[in-house]
């Protein structure tokens, strides 16, 4: 009777796994009891609603394919368990069951993932974050300064407008911490600048659609009294300039600071020749946490937060010779990689499939 119930046991789990839809990479044909003395690394992720995270969950697993064939790892796993605390609270206990080494996780939740990332930890595992932070001490995390990508928008739409005009300001997602923090950044640099006057604002959620419901509502409201610039936490660029297109405006004579690096609003900045300026949060965050992991994996002294640079562009030539990507779609993801594209990733690797 012991060895049915543990047999049901082990086939509970594997199913479990298999739904999950993860991708995993081992150096052996016999593919999840792989081990050739390289660490084994799995990644949680929520959901993969958007372009954003669909690049990040590929980028992870070209880079982690990258390691096993090196040998630094002997398996790599991913798997997005939705938008479900509960549900990627179940994936994280796999893995801690699976013996996995180290877990980077973008949790569905920093709070409601907190207690089984801690006890991950307490088991030895390393745990590290990115993109959504979770505040502890027992979990690494990895990510931009959201207060700087905030400052450096405002600061650039400020620097062109010349300290005076009028703006539309759209944020990103009510109540929202990263959302509280850049619109602080962004506050610091208006404080300094009382000719510059917010008409309107509102909460475009990092979304064109939404972002072109909120433009639709602020421009019937204020274009009559002039746009002089838009400053925008990001994801609704291609949005912003159909509707100044549909209100009859050159979207060339607007100043415009833009979150994200979509591939819609660089085609526009391209061929429109948009007065423009760019920062985002690149999805290779994720390689940035596995290479966290292995440090500590290794034994290296590691802060409990490692920020990543901002990447930036700021006029046409840049965005057409560096990332605008002609062959991809619009919600394809240009900042795939830094400057010296430290994890050897191709635009294949991280397109959707």
């Amino acid at each position: 009777m012991k060895k049915l119930v543990s047999l049901l046991m082990a086939l509970c789990m594997m199913v479990s796994l298999a739904a999950c839809g993860g991708q995993e990479q081992t150096t052996d044909e016999g593919g999840a009891e792989s081990d050739n003395g390289g660490y084994k690394i799995a990644f949680s992720n929520s959901y993969v609603g958007n372009a954003w995270r669909t690049a990040a969950v590929n980028i992870f697993d070209a880079y982690t394919a990258d390691l096993v064939e090196q040998g630094v790892l002997s398996k790599a796993y991913s798997s997005s368990a939705g938008d479900d605390v509960q549900a990627q609270i179940n994936e994280i206990r796999n893995m801690m069951s699976e013996g996995y080494d180290a877990i980077v996780c973008i949790a569905a939740s920093a709070t409601g993932l907190q207690s089984v990332l801690e006890e991950a930890a307490e088991r030895g595992i390393v745990v590290v974050c990115f993109d959504t932070t979770v505040d502890s001490d027992l979990v690494y995390n990895v990510n931009t300064d959201q207060f700087e990508y905030g400052r450096l928008l405002a600061q650039s739409l400020a620097d062109r407008m010349g300290g005076e005009g009028n703006i539309l300001w759209i944020k990103g997602i009510e109540g929202n911490q990263v959302t509280l923090d850049r619109t602080e950044g962004m506050q610091s640099v208006l404080d300094n600048y009382p000719g510059i006057k917010v008409l309107g604002d509102g909460y475009g959620k990092w979304d064109d659609s939404t972002t072109a419901s909120v433009m639709s509502n602020l421009m019937s409201a204020y274009a009559s009294q002039g746009i002089d610039g838009i400053l925008s936490e990001g994801g609704g660029g291609h949005a912003i300039v159909q509707s100044l297109v549909e209100n009859g405006i050159d979207p060339a004579t607007v100043p415009i600071s833009e979150g994200e690096m979509f591939n819609s609003f660089m085609k526009d900045w391209v061929e429109m020749d948009l007065d423009a300026f760019c920062t985002a949060q690149p999805p290779y965050l994720a390689a940035a946490a596995v290479d966290v992991a292995l440090k500590v994996l290794n034994g290296e002294e590691v802060e409990p937060m490692t920020y990543v640079d901002l990447p930036t562009c700021s006029s046409k030539e840049e965005a057409e010779e560096k990332w605008y990507q002609p062959d991809q779609e619009g919600g394809f993801v240009c900042d795939w990689t830094d400057n010296n594209n430290t994890w050897n990733l191709t635009i294949e690797d991280v397109a959707p499939n």
